[in-house]
C-alpha cells in the first residue's frame, strides 16, 4: 500500500512540474512577444479635397503634404506616378492606397520609396499603383489613403480625388 501511494506521490509531482514548467514557458514567451510589440503611437487623421489636376495640398500639425498623381485623369487599370512631398514631419514610412469612398474596393496599400537628393527639410516618396474598374458605379469616387509614420505618430491623410478637369465642366 505504501508503494501505491508513493507511486500516485510521484506522478502527482511529476503532473505539478510539468504544469509550472508549461506556465513558466508561456510567461516567458508572453513576456517577449510584449518587448517586440510596437509603443502604441498616437492617431491622426486628416481630410482634404483634392483636383488632380491641381494637385493636392494639406497641413498635419505643424508639417504639409503634397501628393501628385499622374496622369491625372486617372484611367483604370494604367500606371498611376504617384508623388508625395512631406515636410515638417520625420516620415520613416510612407504608403498609401486607393479606395472607393462609397465601397471600399479592399485594395492593398503600397509602400512610396523614399528619395534622395531632394531640397533640405522636404521629402520625396514617389511610387507606382493603379485604380481598378469598378463594375457596379461608374464614376467611382476614390480616395487616396495616405499613411505617413513618423517615430511618435501615425497620420493618415484622406485625399478624396476629383479627377475632372476644370475647365472640361
Amino acid at each position: 500500500m505504501m508503494k501505491n501511494v508513493s507511486k500516485h506521490l510521484s506522478q502527482f509531482l511529476l503532473s505539478i512540474v510539468l504544469l509550472l514548467g508549461l506556465l513558466l514557458v508561456f510567461y516567458v514567451s508572453r513576456s517577449l512577444n510584449k518587448s517586440e510589440m510596437p509603443v502604441d503611437k498616437e492617431a491622426f487623421q486628416t481630410v482634404s479635397y483634392c483636383n488632380t489636376f491641381k494637385g493636392c495640398q494639406t497641413r498635419v500639425g505643424e508639417g504639409s503634404i503634397t501628393l501628385s498623381i499622374l496622369p491625372a485623369s486617372m484611367p483604370t487599370g494604367q500606371p498611376l506616378d504617384i508623388r508625395t512631398d512631406i515636410s515638417g514631419l520625420n516620415a520613416e514610412k510612407v504608403s498609401m492606397e486607393f479606395v472607393g469612398r462609397d465601397m471600399p474596393m479592399g485594395l492593398m496599400p503600397f509602400n512610396l520609396q523614399k528619395q534622395s537628393g531632394h531640397a533640405s527639410g522636404t521629402d520625396l516618396y514617389t511610387g507606382t499603383d493603379s485604380i481598378t474598374f469598378c463594375t457596379t458605379d461608374s464614376k467611382m469616387v476614390w480616395v487616396a489613403r495616405l499613411k505617413i509614420e513618423t517615430r511618435e505618430a501615425v497620420h493618415t491623410i484622406l485625399f478624396e480625388l476629383d479627377n475632372i478637369e476644370a475647365n472640361s465642366q
